[in-house]
């Protein structure tokens, strides 16, 4: 296991899923944007592959050279490993929502206790608190080198998520975080904060974006022609009825 290039400057260093990159079942994917100088990632997974997911990140860089990692947002298959990011030596950057649920490591606010009690994550499993180090919002540019990373608001699977876009090499890329996937599928929850009258303002303004190739939290990469996935689910919002769930019973 280890780091997969994906793209020229991005690599897959962690994940719940893809063979190559697997850091624990629980984990989202975890995203390297890397440019020879400098960089910054792309969520922390939940904690449980912490040592690995580091591991990967060293075999492509020195991991002081980072500018730290963004967090999407706050569930814990995506800010779970935000402690141990920080006890390694880099910052944490996420939205105030998300700060505030780490702060205090808040299991209702970000639904963790309610994932726990129907087997999502194991039993044993608490998520830790973190100081985040800086807060982020729509408009900020992360820098990640000798490239800028634009942060967008992209509330409505969860309050505070954030997406990042890196355009480089001629091309829009979009981490997604579980805002929307391959095939435009979304993520839709039945917790207290998913609202589909924000995810579908999100995703309107999404698909606006021209994006070449879109890096979701799970599953598989689209890695050209992605606004065809993005306005496929846009469309699906604006006949008022709610794309498909990436989530199954």
């Amino acid at each position: 296991m280890g780091a997969v290039p994906l793209l020229d400057s991005v690599w897959l260093v962690g994940s719940g899923s893809h063979p190559d990159a697997l850091t624990d079942p629980h984990d989202c994917h975890c995203y390297l944007i890397w440019d020879g100088s400098g960089g910054v990632l792309v969520d922390t997974g939940t904690g449980l592959g912490a040592r690995a997911w580091l591991a990967a990140v060293a075999e492509v860089c020195d991991p002081a050279a980072l500018s730290g990692a963004i967090v999407t947002h706050y569930h814990a298959d995506h800010a779970g490993g935000a402690a141990a990011t920080r006890a390694a030596g880099l910052p944490v950057l996420a939205s105030a929502e998300t700060a505030a649920a780490l702060a205090t490591a808040d299991e209702s606010r970000t639904s963790l206790a309610a994932a726990r009690a129907v087997g999502v994550y194991p039993s044993d499993y608490r998520l830790a608190p973190s100081t985040v180090d800086r807060v982020l919002a729509g408009g900020d540019i992360v820098r990640a080198g000798e490239l800028d990373v634009e942060i967008l608001d992209a509330p409505g699977h969860c309050d505070g998520h954030l997406v990042v876009l890196l355009r480089h090499a001629g091309r829009t890329i979009l981490f997604s975080g579980d805002c929307l996937f391959a095939g435009g599928r979304v993520s839709l929850q039945a917790i207290h904060d998913c609202r589909l009258d924000r995810y579908a303002e999100t995703v309107n303004a999404l698909a606006g974006r021209e994006v070449d190739v879109l890096l979701p939290g799970h599953g598989e990469p689209v890695l050209r022609d992605a606004l065809v996935d993005i306005g496929r689910a846009a469309e699906s919002f604006r006949r008022l009825v709610p794309p498909p769930n990436v989530l199954t019973s």
